[in-house]
């Protein structure tokens, strides 16, 4: 008995589990496989609408003085003096005495000269009685002579006057000489000036012609800007003549507003770029009550200049125009890909007049993979 069960047992234990694996395969349940559906893209659109935008022109620039003027000394001389103001980097108005040389000499010659001139004009005094003496003399001769004698220029000292009147006019304009070199010892500004460099001092020996100063005309400076050629059109004929444009420097956030008075004529042979010129009206503050920030020379500054208007046309950030000019459209929950034409960038913008519609929504978010037709749903903000 032990040795039937001990056969039999693990038969019906093999028969029971091959039954129960056999029925558990015959009732496992199916599974229907469905081809997965098509998942919608969350986008972020801006709706189109047409509008007038201003337009800028940004460029780098130099400050440069608009006149500047190598001073120098008209005399030979002793500076015996000089203004306060006279240092490197002063201010100083139109009409200001610079320096006084010596003139000591000079007064002695102003001296002389009228003298001479004194001199002259009492020979042209003796001169003139001279001619009346002649006259009479020459009547005398007449009435005793039998035959009359002819009065020539030399007989009545006509010569002799125009010789006296000669030296006069020579006698006068060597005084006025004179007096002119007198007057030019002190040296005055010709405009208001920054003084840029100061080459004499007080007790210098000065030549003709000899090196003062190089002063610059602080009532206005002038700022030339490099801007790209296909900006130069704005420029030609006139056409941008007086636009304003504004200047902002990295040590100051102060902003210094100027008008655009032409070209320059030239395109820079490192860079490429046309030249701009842009004139900037009391650029040190001077006439602003309580002052501002210089506007300092050879300072490399950023430029806007506002250029034309454009009327009825698209405003887009740059972010949403993808490669090619291309942008992404939201139609219907579908994606579109459309050929746009800017006729404007800058920055940040570009501006398109066509293969936009008023109410079009254009895509600003970012797509993995953009195909037309690609299935778009909006964020829930916009849905709406």
């Amino acid at each position: 008995m032990k040795l039937l069960i001990k056969i039999i047992l693990p038969v019906c234990l093999i028969v029971a589990g091959a039954a129960g694996w056999h029925y558990f395969k015959s009732s496992k349940p199916e599974i229907k496989r469905k081809p997965p559906g098509q998942q919608a893209v969350v986008v972020k659109t801006i709706v189109m609408e047409k509008g007038d935008y201003p337009t800028w022109v940004h460029a780098m620039g130099t400050v440069m003085p608009d006149r500047q003027i190598m001073l120098k000394s008209k005399l030979a001389g002793e500076i015996i003096s000089v203004s306060r103001k006279f240092v490197q980097g002063g201010v100083m108005k139109k009409g200001e005495m610079l320096l006084q040389l010596d003139d000591s000499d000079y007064k002695i010659e102003v001296q002389k000269t009228r003298s001479a001139l004194d001199k002259t004009i009492a020979y042209l005094a003796i001169e003139k009685g001279s001619q009346l003496i002649a006259k009479e003399e020459l009547k005398l001769i007449n009435k005793a002579s039998p035959g009359e004698i002819t009065a020539t220029d030399l007989a009545l000292r006509k010569p002799q006057l125009t010789q006296a009147n000669a030296e006069i006019a020579n006698a006068r304009a060597d005084l006025e000489k004179a007096e002119l070199n007198l007057s030019r010892t002190k040296v005055y500004l010709p405009f208001n000036a920054l003084i840029l460099e100061k080459h004499v001092d007080s007790g210098s020996l000065v030549t003709a012609q000899g090196m003062l100063a190089s002063i610059v005309d602080v009532d206005r400076y002038k700022v030339e800007a490099l801007v790209p050629q296909d900006r130069l059109a704005l420029f030609g004929t006139g056409r941008m003549s007086n636009a304003d444009a504004f200047i902002n420097s990295n040590y100051s956030n102060q902003t210094w507003k100027g008008t655009v008075s032409g070209t320059t004529g030239k395109i820079t042979p490192e860079s490429r770029m046309a030249g701009v010129i842009i004139l900037v009206p009391d650029p040190l503050g001077l006439k602003i009550k309580g002052g501002r920030p210089q506007l300092l020379l050879d300072d490399y500054v950023n430029v806007r200049i506002r250029g034309p208007i454009l009327e009825n046309i698209f405003s887009l950030p740059r972010s949403a125009v993808r490669d090619h000019n291309t942008v992404w459209v939201y139609n219907s929950g579908i994606l579109e890909i459309r050929k746009i034409k800017p006729v404007w960038k800058e920055e940040s913008v570009i501006y398109v007049k066509t293969g936009i519609n008023t109410g079009d929504r254009v895509i600003t978010s970012d797509l993995p993979v953009a195909v037309d037709g690609l299935a778009l749903q909006m964020a829930p903000r916009e849905s709406s």
